[in-house]
């Protein structure tokens, strides 16, 4: 028996895209073996990111999930906590921050595999990857050397209608 194998197809960094974030409230998410961050979850995404994504995937696309996430010094999301998945969805990571922080990125890498794509700190812009079910997210460390840095990312993920 053979299976289809379908690989990211699709990553891209769309800048000026931006979006403005309703107030929200944060918990705090602190399992050292995991990662330490700031969430929210069902923040609504803002108009017509969806859309955005369904057109440059040539997928009719419907929202799965969103968390918004904040990162301070000392934080960091690690790759075995990024959830795992059966199908082939996209994830839109929507950079809120201010302004752009040295090193805080967004790194796409299969299984345990290198690392095939790198989001950098880049406020007003989306990252849009396709992702297959080895395909893991993590997001790096925020430097102390930075102690006003606040990186805000809205996180979607998305599935076929």
């Amino acid at each position: 028996m053979v299976l289809p194998v379908r690989l990211s197809r699709f990553t891209a960094i769309v800048p000026d895209v931006g979006g403005v974030i309703p107030a929200v409230a944060f918990q705090r998410y602190t399992f050292v073996d995991r990662g330490s961050y700031e969430f929210a979850d069902d923040v609504p995404p803002p108009p017509g990111l969806t859309q955005i994504a369904s057109e440059l995937t040539d997928r009719d696309l419907r929202v799965l999930s969103t968390r918004l996430l904040r990162l301070v010094p000392g934080d960091y999301l690690l790759a075995h906590h990024d959830s795992m998945h059966d199908d082939h969805q996209v994830e839109v990571v929507l950079d809120l921050s201010h302004a752009p922080t040295p090193g805080a990125e967004v790194r796409y890498r299969r299984g345990r595999g290198a690392v095939f794509f790198v989001v950098p700190s880049m406020p007003g812009a989306a990252a849009i990857v396709e992702r297959d079910p080895t395909t893991q997210a993590y997001h790096t460390y925020i430097s102390k050397l930075h102690p006003d840095a606040s990186v805000l990312r809205l996180v979607m993920r998305l599935t076929d209608t």
